[in-house]
């Protein structure tokens, strides 16, 4: 009964959008072919190419992207001393701008031996700052994480995504692959049926994009505030009338890895700004 109500109010809420984004041939008029040839996408478009132009022009241009003076705030951040070692992230890794420090975040969720555990770039912010700065860790959503998160995400614009899904991450990949999979919430609407059937539709009054994480952190301009991908995934759990999870929960960490495969040779283009 869910199922059907679900694909019913769907169908109400689906307005095509596709002419903008596609030619008359049918072919995206902007694109990248994906890394793996196992990935279900035959291509990859930028999240920008949904968006009204006037949003996709705020966010390429650092001086009218608001969620630029974030970055400003993380970039500051690197290089000041915090914690019982009076280090900062300077300290270890030199310049953010370093060619080693602006490829890492395109890197993340990873596999990390001494962990045993795939873990996020907030996660390695705060085991950085604990071990070695000596400082306390940071809330997944806290403006401090956020900064520094959005200031990262920044250095790495234009490389494309790189995580690894084999060896000991294949098991939490798999998870992320089924929950994208999984119907959820009254509607009873999977990932997939959005973001991979129906792209370039309208859902009630916003373009569905491919749904990749590439721009996150992202700037939302109906909330007036930066938003971690986390929160974005809890945003479609309420569209769907689903439950919502907390931002490093187990679930959404695998989530956030299948869908950087998924976007794998997408360049990263945070920090983003939706609507």
């Amino acid at each position: 009964m869910r199922g059907n109500l679900g694909a019913a109010l769907f169908q109400i809420a689906i307005g095509i959008f596709a002419a903008a984004i596609f030619t008359a041939e049918g072919e995206p008029r902007r694109a990248f072919a994906p890394a793996d040839p196992s990935n279900p996408l035959k291509y990859l478009i930028p999240g920008e190419e949904f968006l009204p132009p006037s949003i996709a022009a705020q966010q390429a241009d650092d001086f009218d992207n608001p969620a630029y003076a974030l970055v400003e705030t993380g970039e500051r951040a690197w290089s000041a001393p915090e914690g019982t070692l009076g280090k900062s992230c300077r300290s270890c890794h030199g310049l953010g701008n370093r060619n080693g420090v602006r490829q890492a975040a395109a890197t993340y969720p990873k596999y990390v031996a001494g962990l045993k555990e795939v873990i996020t770039l907030t996660s390695r912010i705060n085991l950085c700052r604990k071990g070695n700065l000596g400082a306390d860790v940071l809330a997944e959503d806290s403006t401090p994480m956020l900064a520094m998160t959005a200031y990262l995400r920044w250095l790495a614009r234009g490389t494309p995504e790189t995580v690894d899904k084999t060896g000991p991450a294949a098991e939490l990949f798999e998870r992320g692959r089924t929950l994208y999979q999984t119907k959820q919430g009254l509607l009873q609407l999977s990932c997939a049926q959005c973001h991979h059937e129906r792209f370039g539709q309208k859902f009630g009054g916003d373009s569905l994009s491919q749904g990749h994480p590439v721009a996150y952190p992202a700037y939302k301009l109906d909330q007036q505030r930066v938003i971690t991908l986390h929160e974005r995934f809890r945003m479609c759990n309420a569209l769907v009338r689903g439950r919502g999870q907390p931002d490093g929960s187990d679930d959404y960490i695998a989530l956030e890895l299948f869908l950087n495969w998924r976007s794998r040779n997408l360049p990263i283009t945070a920090p983003g700004v939706r609507p």
